[in-house]
């Protein structure tokens, strides 16, 4: 108890900041079956351009957040995070104006990269709490709860009226409603090492790989995840489902993400990370073998829902497991490029899969991925045991 109460990044208001950040830079890939949608409708892309139009975000924002293990540690947190914020904000504004395929991709990727720093700051941030499982299933909850917004606010407002650049621009306007909170951010953030003391042991060789084997397992299952997150929308469209009725249930779908999320957050670690983990990827099996069989509207909705539940319950869990075992504060940040390259390369290699409209094949490969995702998962936790790690098995 005495851990808790004498962690600064304890503090509701500290918490609350970092929870809207990772809001913030989580919302476009919340709506990426929207965007999928409204800029291949606006643009007239086929399924690769598109895929690789949102790979191109992914990129940017991947490669920012894979040098955040040097200068994390370093910075100014408030004073970065407001200017990633600005940059991105007029990335994505521009995006929305130019009518050349070559800006967009350009604009796309830079506003890819100030939203992973604005995100990767959030995820570090809420790792230095003492009970991350929880916070981190906050986090998802609140950046399910804006996508759930986006998705239903959008289409019928700004999308419709201005198309494209009214995605973009309903985008920022969340983002500039929202920024006022980020004045609570810390300037910094204290790892387990600075709390716990300088005399403690440094982490391990082998704490330290079991570390990079539960990044591998977050990269798997973002990959999986997106990869059939991205085309849900597409698959509706192409089963000839009524486009407003699907985005209503794409909306609904978050709700259940933020079901899985706050239930993350109320069971915390009291199973441990592994456990929640395996039911997640459970469900999310489970999910893919009913959107494969779908007919119906109804069975349609339920598939989609049962996804989200699962990827708000199991990304939680999975970055849970590199927070429990990453002792001096560097590597969770890596959770960001480590979600980074799942999801810049998901779009891209679903767009070849379903380049003929068949959706058989995206199934199949994210099942695989899911359970190796699974595997890696339950393999650094076992790798992890020791008295340095301390999260639970």
């Amino acid at each position: 108890m005495n851990r808790i109460n004498n962690n600064p990044m304890d503090q509701k208001q500290a918490i609350l900041s970092a929870v809207v950040l990772s809001a913030i830079g989580a919302l476009f890939y919340n709506l990426l079956p929207m965007f999928l949608g409204v800029a291949q409708d606006y643009r007239e892309l086929d399924n690769r351009s598109i895929g690789l139009l949102s790979s191109m975000f992914f990129a940017g924002y991947t490669l920012t957040t894979s040098t955040a293990f040097f200068w994390i540690r370093r910075i100014n947190w408030r004073t970065v995070t407001w200017l990633a914020l600005g940059v991105g904000c007029i990335a994505l504004l521009m995006a929305g104006y130019s009518r050349s395929h070559g800006v967009l991709m350009l604009c796309i990727f830079i506003a890819g990269g100030a939203f992973s720093t604005v995100y990767g700051i959030g995820a570090t941030a809420l790792g230095d709490t003492s009970n991350p499982a929880r916070w981190y299933g906050l986090k998802i909850s609140a950046e399910a709860m804006l996508g759930a917004i986006g998705l239903f606010v959008l289409p019928g407002t700004l999308i419709a009226s201005y198309g494209f650049m009214g995605m973009m621009a309903g985008m920022v306007l969340a983002f500039v409603l929202l920024a006022p909170a980020l004045s609570w951010l810390p300037a910094r953030g204290h790892s387990q090492l600075e709390r716990d003391g300088i005399d403690k042991p440094l982490p391990t060789t082998q704490l330290k790989l079991a570390v990079w084997v539960g990044l591998f397992a977050v990269t798997l299952f973002i990959f999986s995840a997106t990869m059939i997150w991205a085309f849900v929308e597409r698959l509706a469209s192409t089963a000839g489902f009524e486009p407003v009725l699907v985005g209503k249930i794409l909306s609904l779908t978050l709700l259940f993400a933020v079901l899985g999320s706050l239930l993350a957050m109320v069971l915390g670690d009291r199973f441990g990370s592994g456990k929640p983990f395996a039911a997640a990827t459970i469900i999310f099996l489970t999910a893919l073998a009913w959107l494969s069989q779908t007919t119906t509207v109804a069975d349609y909705a339920i598939g989609a829902c049962l996804l989200t539940l699962a990827i708000g319950l199991g990304i939680t869990y999975v970055i849970t497991i590199v927070a429990d075992l990453d002792m001096d504060g560097r590597y969770v940040v890596l959770t960001v490029p480590a979600i980074g390259v799942g999801v810049m390369s998901a779009p891209a290699i679903g767009g070849f899969l379903t380049a003929s409209q068949e959706y058989s094949a995206i199934f199949m490969v994210g099942s695989v991925i899911v359970i190796l995702s699974l595997l890696a998962g339950l393999f650094a936790l076992r790798m992890g045991r020791s008295p340095l790690a301390s999260g639970k098995q």
